[in-house]
């Protein structure tokens, strides 16, 4: 058996989007890098959809890294005008439908249980999703194109050190030794470097609790269709509402649906694991189908569905949150969806993924090898962990609401008027922010105040009608001075 020994400034762990574009973004920037992935694309994978502020810094890195290639996929129009053959969905913006168990979906006056919001003018400059098996074998094929060392289909055996680095391991039929000066995690749900390093994962100390069933589907029929046998209108929609994040909401969970342009949909049940715990005798086929008879509306969507991926069936998680209790130290750091995974609500991961890897390119930059990296690193980290936190309420108040869409409609509006701002601050040029306002201390103040109210007022079951109106108006009260985009807060009659 032959070896390979390689010499390199940074190792990465991990060849999904997330390290493929930090060891391209490396090169670019004049450092040696060798990427370990214990896989190889194409391969099935979620964190499909994107969002304008994930678009708007894929964008940025794009131009300030002269990636001519990469640039395209910031928007639905260029994406299209520029790789037409790469599988992508059109996503206009964020759509919500609220369902009462063991009912049949009904307009309601006002459309008071629907939530649209727009997120683009047209397709022309629309987010996209992602469908992920193509993606990622495009960006880890412009690394390897860029001189990116890749070893696939390879097992780390040992890593020691800590700095300097050592990994070695099999590849091919081979061994491999790598030296490296720093490493950078992107293994997502594998966490190496965390267990190697024995860095503990505590999801107590998130407060979403959520678990998931989840595959790839044809034959879904459109969200729209199944309003328009009923009755609903949809002249009011702002953009069709099946070209977005298309978000399924009932007491206690929702699902998620994303439709490609190659007549595939992602879609997915994510329930509160709290209230539904995983039956592990059950099979998730089987549990597929007793939600789809709980939803009926969502069961008519899927009455000629066919699952198409992955190849083994329907996967099903226990509960999803994880979170590592550190994210850096010297000589390393961790990607954000590899210190933590919290829930697809609000598709915040790819945005937070590419928002941790500006920031770490940022510090690699400027900081390289000098007295201070440390000292940054450790702040990478501090950020980082509140950010994780700040996402968190931001989901978990949400899951709190699910049962009342007249409250849940007005908390999701912390989400959009924090995304809407740090939106706006980038096309400033103030890219150097936290990530959806998570250190803008009034409203961090208004967020955790309006939490912490949802959780009182929900505690022993729905909140009173006085109680509703009165979450939503304050709600407006609190976001007011932010409210640069000028949203409209949904408030009951």
């Amino acid at each position: 058996m032959s070896e390979i020994h390689l010499q390199v400034d940074v190792a990465v762990i991990g060849a999904g989007f997330g390290g493929s574009l930090t060891a391209l973004l490396l090169q670019r920037l004049g450092r040696t890098v060798a990427v370990v992935e214990r896989g190889s694309h194409p391969r099935f994978a979620l964190g499909e959809s994107a969002t304008p502020l994930a678009d708007l810094v894929l964008g940025d890195l794009a131009r300030r890294f002269d990636l001519p290639r990469i640039a395209p996929l910031a928007e639905y129009g260029t994406w299209q005008q520029t790789y037409p053959q790469l599988v992508c969905g059109l996503k206009r913006g964020f759509s919500y439908f609220h369902h009462l168990p063991g009912e049949p979906w009904q307009p309601q006056e006002g459309h008071a249980n629907e939530l649209l919001i727009a997120a683009s003018e047209g397709p022309a400059d629309a987010d996209t999703h992602w469908l992920r098996s193509q993606f990622d074998q495009f960006v880890v094929g412009e690394a390897r194109a860029a001189g990116v060392s890749l070893l696939e289909r390879a097992e780390i055996g040992e890593l020691v050190g800590g700095p300097p680095w050592r990994l070695s391991g099999t590849f091919g039929g081979e061994t491999f030794v790598i030296d490296a000066s720093f490493i950078v995690d992107a293994s997502g749900e594998g966490r190496v470097l965390a267990k190697k390093l024995n860095i503990a994962d505590e999801p107590q100390r998130m407060q979403t609790c959520s678990r998931s069933i989840y595959g790839h589907f044809r034959d879904i029929h459109p969200w729209c269709e199944i309003m328009q046998e009923v009755g609903a209108s949809l002249a009011h929609h702002p953009f069709p509402c099946d070209d977005a994040a298309v978000h399924q909401v009932f007491d206690g969970g929702w699902m998620w649906q994303l439709r490609f342009n190659n007549g595939v949909t992602s879609a997915g049940w994510l329930l509160d694991a709290e209230r539904f715990s995983l039956q592990s005798s059950l099979p998730a086929a089987e549990e597929w189908k007793q939600w789809l008879a709980r939803i009926p509306s969502i069961g008519s969507q899927f009455r000629d569905a066919r699952l198409i991926d992955p190849p083994e069936g329907l996967r099903r998680t226990p509960r999803l949150q994880h979170r590592l209790v550190r994210s850096a130290g010297p000589g390393w750091a961790i990607l954000p969806t590899t210190v933590y995974t919290l829930d697809a609500l609000h598709s915040t991961g790819n945005a937070h993924t590419l928002a941790g890897i500006e920031r770490l390119i940022d510090l690699i930059e400027e900081h390289w090898l000098r007295g201070d990296m440390t000292s940054q690193l450790a702040e990478y980290n501090r950020v980082l962990q509140a950010e994780i936190t700040h996402i968190d309420t931001l989901v978990h108040g949400c899951y709190r609401a699910m049962g009342q869409f007249e409250l849940f409609a007005p908390f999701t509006m912390f989400y959009f008027i924090a995304a809407h701002n740090c939106e706006a601050r980038r096309r400033e040029g103030r890219r150097k922010q936290a990530f959806l306002w998570a250190a803008e201390p009034g409203f961090c103040v208004a967020l955790a105040e309006m939490h912490e109210r949802l959780v009182q007022i929900t505690r022993a079951g729905p909140a009173s009608p006085a109680d509703v109106r009165s979450f939503a108006l304050d709600v407006a009260r609190h976001l007011d001075p932010y409210n640069v985009a000028g949203l409209k807060f949904p408030i009951p009659g």
